[in-house]
């Protein structure tokens, strides 16, 4: 947990009723000009004064069947120009610069369809909440970029902790694709059974694998190529939405 924790946004704690419920005039959506431009330089105040210049993309999602953002959705979930068309770039695990990472608040900022956390582990963190609320935590007190968010004309107030901070569900057994996953893997497909690898690579997105003697060492060399995070478990890890199963039909 980082010592320092603020969430920033452009709702003014006067205009807040006794529950500590916004009751002014800002919309909930973003001006997609000078406010959201003021909480893209906020955010890159505090990674400046916390001295980051990389970040890494933790619990990444794109919409699924349902859309519930206030805006409507766009192609490619506002990821297009920062990952690959296929998101093979958008994983748990991911580094990013500074700039992407920035690109990435934008697109959660306007409900486009992808939401991530982005972090430097034991130093930083940035996430967006409902309602244009950003949530940022540092090693450092961030004087500075603290001045620099008022001056933009955002109010930055001092948490405990964020209400999205990530808490596992519930205890489970977490089993990486490691060497032994494989060779279980090579047994079954050798063993002469049509089998399938799901590959969730990102929360509400997976794609199938049909995996046979010829191509099960280019699948694995693809898969190790292409991602970062070593948990590829039959359940979510605790840090990962990434993780892998198979499936066999018992028929050559």
């Amino acid at each position: 947990m980082l010592p320092h924790v603020h969430r920033v946004t452009k709702y003014d704690p006067a205009d807040r009723d006794q529950r500590g419920h916004y009751t002014g005039a800002e919309s909930e959506i973003s001006d997609h000009g000078p406010v959201e431009a003021a909480y893209l330089m906020a955010v890159a105040a505090f990674a400046e004064d916390t001295g980051i210049d990389q970040l890494t993309v933790r619990e990444p999602e794109i919409s699924g069947f349902a859309h519930f953002g206030l805006e409507p959705p766009v192609g490619g979930h506002g990821l297009a120009g920062l990952f690959p068309d296929d998101l093979a770039g958008f994983h748990d695990g991911a580094s990013v610069s500074i700039e992407v990472g920035l690109e990435l608040v934008r697109a959660m900022l306007r409900d486009s369809g992808a939401w991530c956390r982005l972090e430097v582990d034991g130093a930083f963190s940035v996430h967006v909440g409902w309602d244009q609320y950003v949530y940022i935590g540092s090693n450092q007190p961030c004087g500075a970029a603290l001045a620099r968010t008022r001056s933009l004309g955002l109010f930055p107030e001092r948490l405990d902790t964020s209400p999205y901070d990530f808490v596992p569900d519930e205890p489970h057994v977490q089993r990486p694709a490691d060497a032994d996953f494989w060779a279980r893997l090579r047994w079954v497909v050798s063993s002469c059974r049509a089998t399938f690898l799901e590959e969730t690579y990102v929360a509400n997105a997976s794609r199938w694998h049909r995996l046979t003697r010829d191509n099960i060492e280019t699948v694995r060399a693809g898969w190790q190529s292409g991602r970062t995070c070593s948990s590829r478990s039959t359940r979510s890890c605790p840090r990962c939405p990434t993780r892998a199963r198979w499936r066999s039909s018992g028929r050559t």
